[in-house]
């Protein structure tokens, strides 16, 4: 096995024959991308390409329950140390305590009233968690890593 920066969801190679997903960091990824992580019998998150701001890796679009055609976009603002060719698993968030918290604030906005609110609360706990690593990946990544398998 190569060395390799890219997260894998299980340690070792699996036998031949499975599935693999192989998916950038997104923040709050789109049903189509966890669809195909679940399908998958492992994934490899593709870190180590170049970071693009007009993506999913550093932001996400909600949607109000009671007006879905409303949409606003959620974005972690991001900083990207060696400028246009940065990687993916080097940009940083500029002042993590702060964009964790506009993003825990905007997410109860939306999402606060439905009544799976205490369930997906628990799930955005690890996402949370990760913006103390200054890193936006960390945080897209851990937004991916709750499959169940993983």
């Amino acid at each position: 096995m190569t060395a390799s920066s890219a997260v894998s969801s299980l340690p070792d190679l699996p036998e031949s024959g499975g599935l693999c997903a192989i998916h950038q960091p997104s923040l709050f990824p789109r049903l189509t991308a966890l669809a195909k992580l679940f399908a998958a019998d492992y994934w490899i998150v593709l870190d180590d390409v170049q970071f693009t701001h007009r993506d999913y890796q550093h932001r996400a679009r909600l949607g109000a329950l009671d007006e879905p055609d409303r949409r606003q976009w959620l974005t972690v603002p991001t900083r990207l140390p060696r400028g246009r060719p940065t990687l993916i698993r080097e940009a940083l968030i500029d002042d993590p305590e702060r964009a964790r918290r506009k993003t825990a604030a905007m997410l109860r906005q939306y999402y606060g009233a439905s009544p799976y609110w205490p369930v997906l609360a628990q799930a955005l706990a690890p996402a949370l968690d990760a913006f103390g690593a200054g890193r936006t990946a960390m945080v897209a990544e851990s937004c991916s890593a709750g499959r169940a398998g993983s």
